[in-house]
């Protein structure tokens, strides 16, 4: 059975919002569902960077935000594991170049998998690039 990340298309387990960009749907426990994983990783990156815009510019006020512990997460264990896997300090302040740093560690943390170079430059471009150079790479990235 597929987890409700994959199943979304979602490895970052976003909420539904209607501001977020990219979203195709709402499954029924509140999470957005996206055409493909590289738009969730996308709206992934464009939420945190608003966050870091809004002041929520460290590892600790953004996962304390992103999964706070009333929704029941542990979110100081969140919060170790994406400094220690980051090399950044948890109160350090950060800036939207650095979102990238945050993803890889966070889809761990939310998937249990690992993230790919190829996935997080996808993520990046895959508005930008053809579809065809992008099934190219991913039909690459299975035979390999």
């Amino acid at each position: 059975m597929l987890t409700t990340s994959f199943r979304n298309n979602n490895p970052g387990n976003i909420r539904w919002n209607p501001r977020i960009k990219g979203i195709v749907g709402k499954d029924d426990r509140g999470f957005a569902i996206f055409a493909s994983k590289y738009a969730g990783l996308a709206a992934m990156k464009s939420l945190l960077s608003g966050y870091i815009k809004k002041g929520y510019n460290t590892i600790e006020k953004i996962l304390n935000r992103y999964a706070p512990p009333s929704d029941n997460n542990n979110t100081e264990r969140y919060i170790q594991f994406v400094a220690q896997k980051s090399k950044i300090n948890r109160s350090a302040l950060l800036t939207t170049s650095q979102v990238d740093l945050l993803i890889p560690s966070m889809v761990k943390m939310e998937t249990g998998k690992d993230l790919g170079k190829l996935d997080l430059f996808l993520s990046k471009n895959w508005e930008k690039m053809p579809l065809v150079i992008i099934a190219s790479l991913l039909l690459i990235k299975k035979l390999f």
